[in-house]
């Protein structure tokens, strides 16, 4: 049977460190906005690992950078081929050790902040919009086909009464149905937070506007 979770309940550093100690030969399959990535062991190393478009090594690395995902370990599968020849365990710290000195590029930016977010009681998931309302980056692959169209009439609106606001606006809060949302700008693009619909709005705001640097 294949253990199924999200990395936001078991970091990817613990299910390594559990597959190699005991030994196990098996494939660890995660996903995240859409993109996947691979890593294989075989008789309690890790042999393998693919997360387009890296191979080997770098593919753990850049895996170990991800703070939330959906996994699945599959036992008994072995990989197509050998990348890795480095301990388990030198390949983990030398992982910690490059994402405690990596350069905050656009992708790492968003992941801190999304850790930060999802800290936060009551933050379900949350999403990165561009200026017409299309999704960049998200916690969630989940349908939002019909939530996107209302949340970019929400931004043609804001944008629409910014030159008669005295005051610039900060945060748009949206119930739609049996979701709360609450918006707010993030450079040239958005911020997006679904929250618990008994969360209160006000509540969170100010944990929400220290969380992405908002003062």
């Amino acid at each position: 049977m294949a253990l199924i979770g999200n990395l936001k309940d078991i970091k990817l550093p613990s299910l390594i460190q559990l597959n190699c100690m005991e030994h196990n030969t098996a494939k660890l399959t995660i996903e995240r906005a859409g993109r996947f990535g691979f890593v294989y062991f075989e008789n309690g190393q890790v042999s393998h690992a693919e997360f387009d478009p890296y191979i080997g090594e770098e593919a753990v690395y850049k895996l170990l950078g991800l703070v939330d995902g959906r996994f699945k370990v599959e036992s008994d599968v072995r990989p197509p081929v050998r990348t890795i020849h480095t301990s388990w365990s030198n390949l983990l710290l030398e992982g910690m050790h490059k994402l405690d000195h990596a350069q905050d590029d656009g992708e790492n930016i968003y992941n801190k902040m999304f850790e930060r977010l999802l800290t936060i009681r009551g933050v379900n998931m949350v999403w990165v919009l561009d200026a017409e309302g299309q999704t960049i980056f998200s916690t969630d692959q989940k349908e939002m086909a019909q939530t996107l169209n209302v949340v970019f009439i929400a931004l043609q609106a804001e944008r629409l009464a910014r030159p008669f606001s005295r005051q610039p606006v900060r945060f748009i809060s949206l119930l739609l149905g049996d979701r709360r949302l609450i918006i707010t700008s993030y450079h040239h693009e958005y911020i997006m937070i679904e929250l618990d619909k008994k969360t209160k709005s006000d509540t969170v705001i100010p944990l929400i506007r220290r969380a992405i640097g908002k003062i």
